[in-house]
């Protein structure tokens, strides 16, 4: 089981955030037009570099078009990206009713929070022209990078490669958040610890609509939905525990995915909770994991307890199905008859009659 204090302690940090009260407005200040035809990518930029620490950027309502700044090269583990903008010390931006363009021929994305921390990020809507079709990386919304402490709320993000990047990013919190149309995940934590990602919406994405990747540890996801329900896409993953330890996936929805809940390629001690699973090919599932075999290690010590996995998509059985590994616990769910499928017979016999069956 998670531990409480892990939580509690993320939780005290993302609610204790301080900001400064010097304020700047972008329109007022900074001459930029916010009419969807002028190119604002300087003012703006201009106007964060001059933010006070701790002070409060206001975008005010308008249509800000952005271009890429050849300068704003992030380079991960995960690929590079570019970026129109770069926040490099704490601050507030406000984005009520404000919207970004971008020109997803370019290949960049808005926003790189890096190597800083107490950054809060609020309102405003993202949006590419279309859904690219390029590298995973090559359009982001927002990627936190080296970036801890810090809150993006109440944020729209639509035709991205990935919406929100958070990479080795610690304790910070993603919340009301809405990602759909990406080519890849709509939020993808990466490699990082103590994040909560809370009542968010993914739609119609792909590579793991909701992501925890990479070796994280002590993450919370809770309360998101997370669906997909484009006919074509019928082998898409909802929300993936890849590699991840000790992380609890909570009161979430999930639907219309190849595997709803999949938990995979090594992943230890995570906690799967009260979630309500269907109309998925496996609603959840502890497997192997794809590609070659260093991605097909087996999971182990994975809790699956008090959830609805009823009714899998189409003619499938699989409400529940534990493929891989050692030391699960699967109690109080809820499914259909005979959708407990556990190939080690052992500890199918074992919890077949810790479950509930309609």
């Amino acid at each position: 089981m998670i531990g409480v204090i892990g939580i509690s302690y993320m939780l005290l940090i993302n609610n204790n955030l301080l900001w400064g009260d010097d304020e700047v407005n972008v329109k007022t200040n900074y001459d930029a037009q916010g009419d969807g035809m002028t190119d604002d990518t300087e003012e703006i930029q201009a106007a964060i570099d001059e933010t006070p620490v701790g002070g409060t950027l206001k975008i005010p309502p308008g249509v800000y078009k952005v271009s890429k700044n050849p300068q704003h090269k992030a380079v991960t583990g995960y690929g590079e990206s570019f970026f129109a903008l770069k926040v490099r010390k704490p601050m507030t931006i406000e984005m009520e009713e404000a919207t970004f363009l971008t020109d997803t021929d370019e290949e960049y994305g808005v926003f790189w929070i890096h190597n800083t921390s107490d950054v809060h990020l609020t309102g405003g809507f993202l949006m590419g022209e279309y859904v690219p079709e390029a590298s995973l990386t090559s359009h982001i919304g927002v990627l936190l990078q080296n970036t801890n402490n810090s809150l993006v709320e109440n944020l729209y993000t639509k035709n991205f490669s990935q919406g929100i990047h958070l990479h080795h990013s610690n304790y910070n919190t993603v919340r009301k958040v809405t990602s759909e149309n990406n080519y890849g995940s709509g939020i993808i934590n990466f490699a990082s610890d103590y994040n909560l990602i809370d009542s968010c919406v993914v739609r119609n994405s792909g590579d793991g609509h909701l992501s925890l990747y990479g070796g994280g540890e002590y993450n919370h996801v809770i309360n998101c939905v997370v669906t997909e329900d484009r006919p074509e896409k019928a082998d898409q993953q909802g929300i993936t525990v890849e590699s991840e330890r000790n992380s609890l996936i909570e009161k979430n929805t999930v639907s219309g995915f190849y595997y709803g809940i999949d938990v995979k390629n090594g992943a230890e001690a995570n906690v799967i909770k009260a979630n309500n699973a269907f109309n998925n090919e496996y609603n959840i599932a502890v497997r192997p994991g794809d590609g070659g075999k260093n991605l097909r290690t087996p999971s182990h010590d994975i809790e699956i307890l008090n959830n609805l996995a009823l009714n899998p998509r189409g003619n499938s059985h699989f409400g529940i199905y534990i493929g891989v590994g050692e030391g699960h616990v699967i109690e109080g769910n809820t499914l259909n008859k005979n959708h407990l499928v556990i190939s080690d017979e052992g500890l199918l016999n074992q919890y077949s009659d810790k479950n509930f069956y309609e």
